[in-house]
């Protein structure tokens, strides 16, 4: 081992607190890199295999009825590689030990292994050619409910009831996330997802010979938008509803929309840590340097050459670099094997499981590395400028001056041990300035992270406590007229009834189109409400139609303009309308118009396909026996239960994700707090051993040290604040997508709670140096070389 290299291993040794705190900021940045990237890149990689392999399709359409033989003409289309007609059929299952309706969508299980949207098989096998009565059930919703193969299952389909035997359990691409209609959250005990075969799924629904769905392939070369608009022609005299690519497909939209923050989180966060750790490396090796002033200018006058010395200043933070990507590897990988668990209660794969890239854990040590090597050049550059002459000689003392800062401080009064603190802090103001800094990020962070609790409370408070006012919401097996709200009000404990009704339509405003479901709205409505972002009730027109921001945003429309609604499916009416109000809601892309409007472009009264009702509490077990009896109540979706999953899902998600963001957080203040107080204690150890020879107490001495470092935290507080604002604001914006929009409503209590994290783990790190002054050796630390 060369000279250099012992000394290098000495000067790590000797300062290995402060290399320590800083290999903690850097491993924050890799950790939070490896997380990230690392389940980003692992549901990729098992999203595409899990596609590829299951032969997921790439367009989706559906329809009325259509004879099979139109899978013949969407074959022919240009750009079309393949094309499966399957059926499709909602249905009620009567399981023993639920009260309430369950629904079910049960699929045509497709026995040809060339297939598209093919099952994988957990347990059992396929219902067998010509068998009636064999299903195959999702794998998440027979855990739920307790069905395993061999289970019988009684059900309605198409108006007539029969038993159903589970022969088997399985996944399939289409249905990663399984969620009802209407529903943003996936309920396994209510909702499940059945495999039929051919035959028997034709008798049951009498569809012999028929379809109402179409998946097809693309060749590598075809335009989507032109298959779609070739497929939709094919269709519309089968009351088609309009195709759409896999972009728009339910589940894996949700599933981009988690890739999406996943992406956000790791181009977001790093880059602070790393940041904050360029200071640190160039503070640390810039007192290192003034420090070893001499022994620099001996190295040189021995031989050694600029280069050689300079190298061996940067190899100080390359090794920290490493010490930060070990650590930062193997907290990354327990964080994102934690994550990816989390992933695994919604997303239904047939394996779910991170794994560690070398790509990705080579892009961590990169961006450590070159951290490292950024906070290194500012001292690389000092050290080749030195000539051996002036390095052995002792630099000169710093220049004391009455300045501003003396000056204020005989007018506020400072005592003695004020002055030294503002003098001191006066006379480095860019290190001072690079800790009040370091803090502040640490404290917005730790805000940014926190404001996600108070933006998802504000979701749940403005979604499902003011604009959603119903206490159940039930779902029909068709659209219904007035007869079937009649029908509920008669229901014993059912104090109100208002109808739900949509239709599927295509909005457009100049070359801009969006397919979209508009809500028609009731001018006298109770039971649901229409919040701005400014939790606003708006007043609902008598005529035009209301879009929500994210629709709004994607036709490129504002209030006051007009755009094209065209009805899919039925008759495919078309009307232009006003845009009479742009509603800043936080769930899904939506439009609304009046009931009158709905009527002219269904031109059929019977469009209610849901109601809402308000119970009483008391008699809801008997509500909910009453309607599973009803034979055209399809499925009954309550509030409460849909607000006990999303609170579930904040506390497993939010607060798993928020104990990450605390630790870093800390790190960032333990790391830059602890490194500021060593430096502090290095240069004015001279002094603080003065003091006691003059007769200061211990405390008077560390209240020196102590107190300018709780100047800089108080300084960083307001800051901290403005920072985290700014950063707050960025990820809402970023993690926001078409499904979801977060609002950005921070409370005072995350400012709080930010401020106090950060100021403990600051006080522990002042606190962990301040001992040194109780055992200062005066003795030695006075032998200094005039």
């Amino acid at each position: 081992m060369r000279a250099l290299d012992r000394k290098l291993l000495r000067d790590l040794w000797r300062l290995r607190g402060q290399a320590f705190a800083i290999a903690l900021v850097l491993a924050a940045a890799c950790a939070t890199f490896v997380m990230s990237m690392g389940v980003h890149r692992s549901l990729i990689e098992i999203r595409d295999a899990y596609y590829a392999h299951n032969r997921f399709a790439d367009v989706f359409a559906d329809m009325v009825r259509a004879p099979r033989e139109v899978v013949d003409r969407v074959r022919a289309i240009p750009g079309v590689r393949q094309v499966q007609g399957t059926i499709r059929q909602y249905a009620v299952l009567d399981l023993p030990h639920r009260v309430e309706p369950v629904r079910a969508l049960i699929n045509e299980a497709d026995s040809d292994d060339g297939g598209l949207n093919r099952i994988t098989l957990r347990k059992g096998r396929l219902p067998l050619p010509g068998v009636a009565g064999e299903v195959v059930a999702d794998e998440g919703f027979a855990e739920a409910n307790g069905l395993a193969p061999g289970s019988l299952v009684p059900v309605i389909i198409h108006g007539r009831r029969q038993v159903l035997r589970i022969v088997g359990t399985g996944l399939a691409p289409d249905f990663i996330y399984a969620v009802a209609p209407g529903e943003i959250l996936p309920d396994d005990t209510r909702f499940g997802v059945l495999w039929m075969g051919r035959r028997a799924l034709e008798a049951a629904t009498d569809r012999m010979g028929a379809i109402n769905a179409l998946s097809l392939t693309l060749r590598p070369h075809a335009r989507e938008a032109d298959v779609i608009r070739a497929v939709d022609r094919i269709l519309a005299p089968y009351g088609g509803t309009g195709a759409y690519g896999r972009k728009d497909h339910l589940s894996h939209a949700f599933l981009e929309n988690e890739l999406t923050q996943l992406d956000a989180l790791a181009r977001v966060i790093p880059p602070v840590f790393l940041l904050v750790a360029v200071f640190l490396v160039s503070i640390v090796l810039d007192r290192t340097i003034r420090t070893e002033r001499t022994q620099i200018g001996l190295l040189k006058a021995f031989g050694y050459s600029d280069r050689v010395v300079a190298a061996h200043y940067l190899k100080f933070a390359l090794a920290i670099a490493l010490l930060a990507t070990v650590l930062g590897t193997a907290g990354g990988v327990w964080m994102g094997e934690a994550t990816t668990g989390i992933y695994a209660r919604y997303y239904r794969f047939p394996f779910l499981y991170y794994r560690i890239s070398p790509l990705v854990v080579l892009g961590a040590g990169l961006l450590s590395f070159a951290a490292a090597a950024a906070g290194a050049l500012g001292g690389m550059r000092a050290v080749i400028r030195l000539a051996p002459a002036v390095a052995m000689a002792p630099p000169p003392p710093p220049a004391y001056r009455a300045g501003v800062v003396e000056r204020l401080g005989r007018l506020a009064g400072f005592s003695a041990t004020g002055h030294m603190i503002a003098r001191h802090i006066a006379r480095w103001p860019a290190r001072s300035a690079v800790t009040v800094v370091g803090v502040a990020l640490a404290g917005g962070l730790l805000f940014a992270t926190l404001q996600f609790i108070d933006s998802s409370r504000t979701m749940l408070d403005t979604w499902f406590l003011r604009a959603q006012r119903q206490d159940l919401t039930v779902s029909f097996t068709e659209a219904r007229d007035e007869d079937a709200l009649f029908a509920l009000a008669q229901v014993p404990g059912v104090l109100a009834v208002e109808p739900a009704s949509s239709v599927p339509v295509r909005i457009a405003h100049g070359s801009r189109s969006e397919r979209a479901a508009l809500e028609g709205i009731l001018p006298d409505a109770r039971l649901s409400q229409r919040i701005d972002a400014d939790g606003r009730a708006l007043a609902l027109p008598v005529a035009g139609v209301i879009l929500s921001r994210q629709l709004a945003d994607k036709l490129a429309v504002h209030a006051g303009q007009s755009v094209e609604v065209r009805m899919l499916g039925g008759r495919q009416t078309v009307l232009v309308l006003e845009v009479t109000g742009v509603v800043n809601e936080y769930v899904g892309a939506r439009a609304y118009a009046p009931l009158a409007t709905l009527d002219s472009l269904a031109r059929d009264h019977a469009i209610t396909g849901a109601a809402l009702l308000r119970i009483d509490p008391a008699r809801r077990a008997a509500i909910l026996t009453r309607l599973k009896g009803m034979p055209f109540v399809l499925g009954v979706s309550e509030k409460a239960a849909t607000m006990r999953k999303f609170r579930q899902m904040i506390d497993d998600n939010m607060l798993t994700m928020i104990g990450f963001y605390v630790a870093f957080a800390s790190s960032i203040a333990v790391g830059v707090v602890y490194n500021s107080a060593r430096i502090l204690f290095s240069e004015r150890a001279h002094e603080l051993a003065t003091l006691r020879v003059l007769g200061y107490f211990r405390s008077e001495v560390g209240l020196v040290l102590v107190g300018e470092l709780a100047v800089l935290v108080a300084l960083s507080i307001p800051l901290s604040c403005l920072i985290g604002y700014g950063m707050a604001r960025l990820m809402t914006a970023m993690f926001s997508s078409d499904l979801f929009r977060l609002p950005f409503a921070p409370s005072p209590a995350s400012y709080a709670w930010s401020v106090v994290v950060v100021m403990l783990a600051a006080t522990g790190a002042a606190l962990a140096v301040a001992r040194r002054v109780q055992t200062l050796d005066m003795v030695r630390v006075l032998k200094a070389r005039e």
